[in-house]
């Protein structure tokens, strides 16, 4: 066998290893389908192993089955999933049929040939494969650019109504699937052989491999790309005017000084809505609140450990004075921000 074709028969275990932990991770719509992409696609790579070897020369009888019928579910299921993860869409409705519309036009166009005997269609598909199956290669490469085109258009959309992580992880999942119609349409007019195929399915297990990535570092990732702030009326205008506010009132009143500071308090200090307010800090500063502030009060705390006034004062005189409540929080604020901790940024010199 060659190498290659073990590589991608490695990627299938792969596939259906990530798909089952996905889907036995949480139940609802958003796993669902992401867990059925992932296997689909580690069926498909089965599927072209099958066709495309000597296996499927001996043994026929499934040869020409479920390749395309599979194919044609890449693009609904993504985009199904993209609309759970941006537009929290939780069920499926009536009108998610007619994903299977391309599924229904080739069982009518070619249910004749997956119909016949096994050792013919194999004789047929292999006689006839220019002026009959590649019109399913040319109907499925059209598939995959309206569904990429829908799925560019649903992110540009909702671009500002994602935060940082959720905008990250769908834009990850469109590319992919972009540059997978890309490489299939060009695939489709000029591939040689099977090994010309072998770079489309790298690009779909690359999708494999950097989901499987993401939920090893973070198995909470799905739960945390919930939708926030869908429906938002707030622009990127409107973001940049408040994110100004907040840095021209960080720098001029010092405002994060006060131990009891809250979004809603600066909400109301800089005359802005509170959801608002959490919204620049989520989507425009690309920060946590509380990462915010505690960064602005460790400046402060760094400037009065190296001040010749603040010499005789303990750390934790300085950790309160700088606008922490007690001593462990600022001792872990200002590890994560200047790298060393209070005694040790003290002495330095």
């Amino acid at each position: 066998m060659d190498i290659i074709r073990y590589i991608l028969f490695a990627q299938v275990f792969i596939a259906f290893f990530v798909a089952g932990g996905v889907f036995f991770k949480e139940r609802n719509l958003r796993n669902t389908t992401l867990s059925l992409l992932i296997a689909l696609v580690g069926f498909h790579i089965l599927l072209f192993l099958y066709g495309s070897g000597d296996l499927g020369l001996l043994y026929p009888k499934f040869r020409g089955w479920f390749y395309y019928e599979v194919a044609f579910l890449f693009g609904p299921l993504l985009i199904i999933h993209l609309q759970s993860v941006i537009r929290d869409k939780n069920k499926l409705h009536f009108m998610d049929v007619l994903h299977l519309l391309p599924i229904v036009v080739y069982w009518i166009g070619y249910g004749d040939v997956l119909l016949m005997d096994s050792n013919i269609r194999n004789q047929y598909i292999n006689d006839n494969f220019l002026n009959r199956t590649m019109t399913w290669n040319y109907l499925l490469a059209f598939q995959m650019v309206i569904y990429t085109l829908g799925c560019v258009i649903l992110l540009y959309i909702n671009r500002n109504a994602l935060s940082v992580k959720r905008k990250q992880y769908a834009l990850f999942l469109v590319l992919a699937y972009t540059c997978s119609t890309i490489l299939i349409s060009y695939l489709t007019h000029y591939a040689d052989g099977w090994r010309d195929f072998a770079s489309y399915y790298a690009i779909l297990t690359m999708i494999i491999f950097g989901i499987g990535y993401l939920l090893f570092k973070n198995p909470d990732f799905l739960k945390l790309i919930r939708k926030k702030y869908f429906g938002s009326t707030l622009t990127e205008k409107d973001m940049l005017r408040i994110k100004k506010k907040i840095e021209h009132t960080f720098k001029t009143e010092q405002l994060f000084l006060d131990s009891n500071l809250s979004i809603s308090a600066l909400g109301k200090y800089i005359n802005e809505k509170p959801h608002h307010v959490s919204q620049t800090f989520s989507i425009g500063i690309s920060e946590s609140f509380n990462d915010y502030v505690n960064k602005h009060r460790i400046e402060i705390a760094k400037e009065r450990l190296h001040d010749s006034k603040y010499k005789n004062y303990k750390i934790e005189a300085i950790a309160l004075d700088s606008g922490f409540n007690n001593k462990v929080t600022f001792y872990k604020a200002f590890t994560k921000f200047a790298n060393l901790t209070p005694s040790a940024y003290r002495k330095l010199k």
